[in-house]
């Protein structure tokens, strides 16, 4: 082979190269930002799970009573799911810096959940059909009963939807149980 013959051939296998070589491009799907946890005392600790389909803490405390800050950088999913894993639940509060809801679950059978929402104009009781009700559920595990105390399991709190959002990226909690 001549020179140009040589040069023309290794000009068409760069091509193929480069042309094989290219693939779109797809951007990766980046993982929400990690929220940020604060605890106010030693034997308490939140893990926080950050998913598509919404946002789970759970709530381990040794003491039974508790508080921490959770800060939410970027955008924050829907359901907000707060599951204690306690005996009880006499008093949670959450706050947002603007609403400051507040759940109680009585200890005795039917387990009668009690909310209110304050915020500058007042204090005013929720009742089930309100939008800003926050769904209680006792979720019991291992075949316990889903009773209060609860022996095995957690009670899990759904915040009212837009609780949290861009402009209320801070959630502040305490809790208190009833068995401490």
């Amino acid at each position: 082979m001549t020179h140009p013959t040589i040069r023309l051939a290794l000009c068409a296998c760069c091509a193929m190269l480069l042309v094989a070589g290219c693939r779109p491009i797809t951007p990766s799907r980046a993982s929400p930002p990690t929220p940020i946890v604060e605890t106010g005392e030693q034997g308490d600790r939140l893990n926080i799970f950050v998913q598509d389909k919404g946002v789970r803490i759970d709530v381990y405390s040794e003491r039974g009573i508790g508080a921490a800050q959770v800060h939410f950088p970027g955008q924050i999913g829907e359901p907000i799911v707060v599951a204690f894993h306690l005996q009880g639940l006499e008093q949670a509060v959450f706050d947002n810096g603007e609403q400051r809801l507040e759940i109680s679950v009585s200890s005795h059978d039917p387990s009668t959940v009690f909310q209110s929402l304050t915020t500058q104009q007042g204090v005013r009781p929720l009742t089930e059909d309100d939008p800003l009700w926050a769904r209680v559920e006792i979720v019991a595990e291992n075949s316990a009963l889903a009773t209060i105390p609860l022996r095995q399991g957690r009670i899990e709190v759904t915040l009212p939807s837009g609780f949290l959002n861009a402009q209320h990226p801070v959630l502040s909690l305490r809790w208190i149980d009833f068995y401490r």
